[in-house]
């Protein structure tokens, strides 16, 4: 059952502003004072705090530069660095954490972002990891993945398409052979991941550096479980290498393809595919990949490159935003949608 709750934009722009956006100064001057006179007698008020509040009473702003709702009450519990109040871009533990945050851990800052990143790396992998492999599509298409790897050798398919090329000899030239084999290669897929993270994070780009983080996971945990089912089943490719299932330049294209298909549509989608299957098509003409091998690699790539880069969805009270539209009523917006 699939339940759709819609909301008009101004509601939704409401909600958006109290929780994202940055508060006045003086609204946060006067909620310090107050926490700090609403204390009992006695009771022990962080540093941070009390400094915070005496700064505000002398008119002496606390910079809030990048500071949302989000992160104040995390920030504001902090130990104190000394009898200054610091700003919260100079404080080295002020960031959101990474469950709740979009976007780098330190706005402006390239290599404290990328130091955070690296820290919480593992963390993440996990999480991506767990969801990969209890997402319900997820779980349907490595079954699937499965079942054509061993229904295909089954039926022969494998050696049908080997004799092929055993009669006829390879379809691609050098040349081509190559950019199948390079294009396909999950190296340079990690690359462009890379590539488009630490652009995003000199750049301070919110929606690329998060595209970055779940394309950079999946291909990891897409890599990671193409190299175990290869060392389990131990099949022979044509060209004699013991781990032919499933095809690992197949399934990294093919998730890098669904993760862009999903981040940015079907005008980079689309032709990502194209050369997916054209990678696919090359390992199978060079022989380095019997047909089954490709076709599963195929489905593993894209149920895990789905199911990674759902999991880094935004939300809000579990229900994923997505478009909405209303051609009768010419209304555009954004909806809440919750399956259950």
């Amino acid at each position: 059952m699939r339940c759709v709750a819609t909301f008009g934009v101004s509601v939704v722009m409401a909600i958006l502003a109290s929780g994202c956006s940055q508060p006045g100064e003086g609204y946060v001057e006067t909620s310090l004072q107050r926490y700090v006179r609403s204390r009992p007698p006695g009771a022990t008020v962080p540093r941070d705090v009390e400094l915070s509040a005496k700064t505000a009473q002398s008119r002496t702003r606390v910079p809030l530069e990048g500071v949302t709702w989000l992160s104040l009450g995390e920030r504001l519990s902090e130990p104190s660095q000394g009898t200054r109040t610091p700003s919260f871009a100079e404080r080295p533990e002020g960031f959101v954490h990474w469950r709740r945050r979009r976007g780098p851990a330190y706005p402006g800052d390239v290599w404290r972002s990328f130091g955070r990143d690296a820290k919480e790396l593992p963390a993440t992998m996990w999480d991506d990891t767990k969801a990969a492999f209890t997402n319900k599509w997820a779980l349907v298409g490595l079954t699937a993945a499965v079942a054509a790897g061993v229904g295909l050798d089954a039926a022969n398919a494998n050696g049908r398409v080997g004799d092929h090329y055993i009669k006829h000899g390879p379809q691609l030239n050098p040349f081509w052979d190559s950019v199948g084999d390079i294009g396909g290669n999950p190296g340079l897929h990690f690359a462009v991941a890379g590539a488009i993270y630490f652009t995003s994070l000199y750049r301070d780009d919110v929606r690329n550096y998060e595209v970055s983080k779940a394309l950079i996971n999946a291909l990891a945990i897409n890599g990671l479980a193409t190299i175990a089912m290869k060392g389990i089943v131990r099949s022979e490719s044509p060209n004699g290498d013991d781990s032919g299932w499933p095809s690992g330049h197949t399934s990294s294209t093919f998730c890098l393809a669904t993760v862009m298909y999903q981040a940015y549509g079907p005008w980079v989608g689309v032709p990502l595919f194209a050369f997916a299957t054209y990678v696919g098509y090359e390992r199978v003409d060079a022989m380095n990949h019997d047909f089954n091998d490709v076709i599963s690699g195929a489905l593993i790539g894209i149920v895990i490159g789905y199911a990674v880069y759902d999991n880094h969805a935004p939300r809000i009270l579990g229900m994923d935003i997505i478009p909405y539209a209303n051609l009768e009523r010419s209304a555009f917006g954004v909806a809440l949608s919750k399956e259950w």
